[in-house]
C-alpha cells in the first residue's frame, strides 16, 4: 500500500515538474496580462455636462485644444481629494491667479458605478462647492480612447488607454495627445498645480 502511495506521488510530481521545464523560453516571453501596449498619442471624444462652459454637448479634447497642452483632472464623485483639487483650482480662477481660458478639463473616471447625474451634481452644479469652472467630460462605460496616429478607436477602454489613472490624478496632455506630465498627489498642492500650469 505504501509503495503504491509513493509511486503515485512520484508520478504526480513528475507530471507537475516536467511540463514547466520543457520549454522555459516560452514562459519567459509571456507578457503579463495586466500590461497592455497602448498608442503614445491618445484622444477622447466624450459627452460633457452640457453647460455653456462645457463648450457643447460633446468635446473632442484635441480639437478643442487646437495644438495647446491640456490639464486633465481625473475624478470620481465621492473622492475627497478630487473635491479638494477642484475647489483649489476654482478658487485660483476666481481670485484671478488662473485665467478662465486656461486649458483645464475634468474627466470622470468611473462610469461603471457612478452615473451622469451624480457627476453633474458634484462637479457641474452651481449649488455645489466643488463646481468646476471649466469643462466636465462624462464618458460612458467601456468607451474607447482614440489612437491619434491611426485616427481610429483603440481596443481599450479610455481608462485603460490612459494607464488607469487614480482619483484624483492630474495629467498634462500635449496638443498631439501625448501625456507629458502626471501627478497622483491626493490632496491639492499649490506647488504641484504651479508645475502643471507652467506646462500649459
Amino acid at each position: 500500500m505504501a509503495k503504491d502511495f509513493y509511486a503515485v506521488a512520484i508520478a504526480i510530481t513528475i507530471l507537475l515538474i516536467i511540463p514547466g521545464c520543457t520549454n522555459p523560453k516560452s514562459m519567459e516571453e509571456e507578457v503579463p496580462s495586466n500590461e497592455i501596449e497602448v498608442p503614445e498619442h491618445l484622444n477622447l471624444i466624450a459627452d460633457t455636462a452640457g453647460r455653456d462652459i462645457d463648450r457643447g454637448q460633446q468635446m473632442d479634447i484635441l480639437q478643442d485644444a487646437d495644438g495647446e497642452n491640456t490639464l486633465i483632472l481625473w475624478v470620481s464623485t465621492g473622492c475627497t481629494g478630487c473635491h479638494d483639487w477642484t475647489e483649489m483650482i476654482a478658487g485660483e480662477m476666481r481670485s484671478g491667479n488662473i485665467s478662465n481660458d486656461t486649458r483645464v478639463i475634468t474627466v470622470h473616471r468611473y462610469p461603471s458605478f457612478e452615473n451622469r447625474e451624480e457627476v453633474i451634481d458634484v462637479y457641474a452644479s452651481s449649488n455645489s462647492s466643488t463646481e468646476s469652472l471649466w469643462p466636465v467630460l462624462i464618458p460612458t462605460d467601456g468607451q474607447s480612447a482614440i489612437d491619434v496616429d491611426r485616427n481610429e478607436l483603440t481596443e481599450y477602454d479610455y481608462t485603460e488607454a490612459f494607464s488607469n489613472p487614480a482619483t484624483p490624478s492630474l495629467y498634462v496632455l500635449d496638443g498631439d495627445g501625448k501625456t507629458i506630465w502626471k501627478n497622483k498627489k491626493y490632496w491639492a498642492n499649490e506647488s504641484i498645480l504651479t508645475e502643471a500650469l507652467d506646462l500649459l
